[in-house]
């Protein structure tokens, strides 16, 4: 008995691998044949099937058999040669025996070991996974076509198959088929356009980059940036050159493009106090950092504000002595504006426009520049033209004056103009300027903000 790699061959027996290897080395199958040749099992079957079939053709004596006809002489082969001739009626022409045992050395009963089927190697193949759309709508057609089938739109009429519909059902169910059909044919369309669209796709998920930020986005960083702008400019004119500003890192940036000092900035650090600054430029990040405690402790005055909503940036006064002195002391300073403005209209040499009289009985005009009148009426008559500059989106209170001459004398304001200029801290105006408007001279007089609270009442609460 004869050992092999996958089994035992009994003796005499032939490995159907050692046939075909040497069949295959003799006879080349043709590479444009897209068939196979048969397994030497099938061909075993099918002489074992017919063992007594008589040859179709039978050649001379003494000639070798053609190729396709070897194992068929005068005599039916026997049943356990068939397989090997079979195999082996692909070799030479010239008669001789293929390589191997002879057919007639073999018995009858011998038997044949086979190898088991080897694996066959798959061609790797790189086939895209279908989209969810097209899945979709192939799901729904193979649908609606057996549906349609059931109910005989499609089918042959060859006949009425076990459990199909009568033809009084089918009637009855094919007009809402048609329907159901329709409606699916509309789903398939919307499919196909959502997969075009690309708002379908293998993944699931779009692969379209993300839509640019709305209009309304742009809006809000527009506006945050023209607050800023607005407030940083602002406090660049109209704060008092002396004093400190605190601000976050950004509007610190821009009071410095605005022509402020790094010596005049506080740059404002997560946690610290605001204290020691006279001003605060109070934007979105630095509400969001103190929170209440900014308005009810630190910075109770507002002084300015510019834009609106979460991008509102405000400009506030510091209470160096606390929130609650600074709240206690208004009303007494206003109360005090008031009576110093009447004060002055009783004045026989003073002299002042209705509308900037009534800011004054009103108690909206700057304390600094109500003693500053009140100096400059003891030497000369004053006539007031207007107030102005106020802090946008503040309460009112005017901190700049416009005089002119009352006999149009240029020198009585030149002299006007010397005395305000010779006056110290807190009474020095930040501006004083004669100006000409038309042919008439003006003098006008400012003051830088904040405006001090107490100067009147008799006592400084800021």
């Amino acid at each position: 008995m004869r050992k092999d790699d996958c089994g035992l061959t009994p003796p005499g027996g032939t490995l159907v691998d050692d046939v075909v290897t040497d069949t295959a080395a003799m006879s080349p199958a043709s590479p444009s044949s897209g068939e196979s040749r048969p397994s030497a099992g099938d061909t075993t079957a099918a002489a074992a099937s017919q063992p007594d079939a008589p040859a179709a053709t039978e050649s001379a004596p003494g000639t070798p058999a053609a190729a396709g006809q070897a194992g068929r002489g005068d005599a039916p082969a026997p049943p356990g040669q068939a397989g090997r001739e079979g195999v082996n009626a692909a070799g030479p022409a010239d008669g001789k025996p293929a390589d191997g045992p002879a057919a007639g050395d073999a018995d009858a009963g011998a038997s044949v070991g086979v190898r088991p089927p080897g694996r066959v190697a798959r061609m790797a193949t790189d086939t895209r996974e279908p989209s969810w759309g097209k899945v979709l709508a192939t799901t729904i057609s193979l649908w609606v076509s057996r549906r349609l089938r059931r109910i005989g739109i499609g089918r042959g009429t060859a006949g009425r198959a076990y459990g199909e519909p009568t033809a009084g059902s089918r009637r009855f169910s094919t007009l809402r088929w048609r329907v159901v059909a329709l409606v699916l044919a509309a789903a398939v369309l919307a499919l196909v356009g959502l997969q075009a669209s690309g708002a379908l796709n293998s993944g699931g998920t779009s692969s379209r980059p993300a839509a640019p930020a709305s209009g309304g986005g742009t809006s809000s960083l527009s506006a945050a940036t023209a607050a800023r702008d607005q407030a940083a400019a602002w406090v660049a004119q109209q704060v008092s050159s002396a004093d400190i500003v605190a601000c976050d890192p950004a509007i610190c940036s821009e009071l410095q493009s605005h022509g402020l000092p790094a010596g005049r900035l506080l740059p404002l650090q997560p946690g610290a106090s605001p204290f020691g600054a006279d001003v605060i430029v109070a934007s979105p990040s630095v509400r969001s950092e103190f929170g209440s405690q900014l308005t009810e402790e630190y910075a109770p005055g507002l002084i300015a504000s510019f834009g609106s909503g979460p991008a509102r940036v405000d400009v506030r006064a510091i209470a160096s002595l606390g929130g609650a002195a600074y709240r206690a002391a208004e009303p007494a300073d206003l109360a005090a504006r008031k009576v110093a403005g009447a004060q002055l209209l009783h004045n026989p040499r003073f002299h002042a426009t209705a509308q900037a009289a009534s800011q004054m009985t009103a108690g909206q005009v700057d304390s600094r520049l109500l003693v500053t009148l009140a100096s400059l009426v003891s030497q000369r008559s004053v006539s007031v033209a207007s107030f102005g500059d106020t802090g946008p989106g503040a309460p009112l209170l005017y901190r700049q004056v416009t005089l002119h001459s009352p006999g149009g004398e240029v020198s009585d304001l030149t002299a006007d103009l010397d005395q305000v200029q010779t006056q110290r801290n807190p009474y020095l105006p930040a501006s004083a300027i004669i100006v000409h408007l038309g042919a008439q001279a003006q003098l006008r007089i400012e003051f830088g903000a904040p405006s001090l609270p107490g100067l009147l009442s008799g006592g400084n609460s800021s």
